[in-house]
């Protein structure tokens, strides 16, 4: 039987250092939960930049009868360029008057929704990938949202 990995030998610092890196790692997975939307327009915009990148390096190695070297950074500077306009293009800031009620009634407990006191805000922010879903929605004072800006939120607003 083999004795337990350490990394400093010491047991209680490593239980620290093992108990400090699952809060990260559970706050990173609580942040791609929130900006799941962002992930998946991230993660298709890649994979068509990968098919862009395996077509045009087999058409111009065997079409333009380039040497495979030159084909393949060619077809990489035609993939980023098809990817990072991929990327830039809009996603809609529209939210559907179902998930709205729904975030209202959550957060507000029967109390009217004000506009010029509340906003509703994204946990994970929507120019960071944050998605509209109710998860990731709330109801806070419209002075608050103001300031907030597009931040990441601390462990302490993730929960």
């Amino acid at each position: 039987m083999q004795p337990p990995i350490h990394v400093t030998g010491d047991p209680n610092i490593d239980l620290i250092i093992f108990v400090v890196g699952l809060l990260i790692a559970l706050y990173w997975f609580r942040a791609l939960r929130l900006a799941r939307q962002g992930a998946r327009l991230f993660l298709c915009n890649l994979a068509k930049s990968i098919v862009v990148f395996c077509f045009s390096a087999v058409g111009m190695t065997s079409l333009a009868h380039m040497e495979p070297k030159q084909s393949e950074v060619l077809s990489f500077i035609v993939a980023f360029i098809v990817f990072v306009r991929w990327q830039n293009q809009k996603r809609s800031r529209y939210i559907s008057q179902k998930t709205k009620r729904a975030v209202i009634a959550r957060d507000l407990k029967g109390e009217k929704y004000d506009s010029s006191k509340h906003h509703i805000d994204h946990v994970w922010p929507f120019a960071r990938g944050g998605s509209h879903t109710e998860d990731n929605l709330r109801v806070i004072e419209k002075k608050k949202n103001l300031q907030k800006g597009a931040k990441r939120p601390g462990m302490r607003d993730m929960w």
